[in-house]
């Protein structure tokens, strides 16, 4: 053979090589665990308007309990159920919350593990079948004039290094993201009440009796 052949010969197997290797390399895939990243949480619920509800649940370490929050509209009447039904003036702060959440996006996808959660801060503080105390965050619900639910979520610990940020985490899912959470949350009761129950003018009462709630 030929120093021409041999040259030839090489060559083309040089060239069947490179192709094989080119077919077999690996293509790199977006992850899967990414497919939601900038999704809203609740697609569905779009109107703050319908929420005539709002439940906020907070477990305390101290007591081992979880301590619960409520506003709800009950025939055209705010009120605070875990007050004694205390008068609430809660349609305008209730549905600027309402916009907050379902503004909240899916930021940035952290883990699927449920072993993460504790550190997270996402464990659900009304979930029994976790025996420790630590990692449980705050659930906050959204529920409609049927008792439906419009939200359910898990706000956990803050995101080191991104102010205004938090781990978050739907009820029934494993998946936690970081997610901007400013929502204008309060749970405070002096926030929620009717200032004024009786409609009258400072100048108009005679006698005030007050009351400890």
């Amino acid at each position: 053979m030929s120093e021409l052949q041999k040259t030839s010969v090489f060559g083309g197997a040089a060239i069947v090589l490179v192709a094989l290797a080119l077919l077999t390399t690996p293509r790199r895939a977006a992850p899967d665990a990414f497919f939601d990243v900038g999704e809203t949480f609740f697609a569905e619920f779009t109107d703050p308007e319908t929420a005539t509800t709002l439940e906020v649940i907070q477990f305390d370490e101290d007591t081992a309990a979880a301590a619960t929050f409520e506003v709800t509209n009950r025939d055209g009447l705010w009120t605070i159920p875990s007050h004694h039904d205390y008068p609430a003036d809660g349609a305008e702060r209730l549905a600027n919350t309402a916009a907050g959440v379902i503004a909240i996006t899916k930021d940035d996808f952290r883990s699927d593990n449920v072993t993460d959660h504790e550190s997270f801060g996402v464990i659900d503080p009304l979930d029994d079948g976790v025996s420790t105390l630590r990692g449980r965050g705050q659930r906050v619900t959204f529920k409609g004039a049927s008792e439906q639910v419009l939200a359910d979520l898990i706000i956990g610990n803050r995101v080191e290094g991104r102010p205004g940020f938090r781990f978050v985490r739907v009820p029934d899912q494993n998946r936690v993201y970081a997610a901007q959470t400013d929502i204008g949350l309060s749970t405070q009761f002096s926030d929620w009440i009717e200032t004024n129950l009786l409609g009258v003018q400072r100048d108009e009462g005679k006698r005030v009796e007050l009351n400890e709630y």
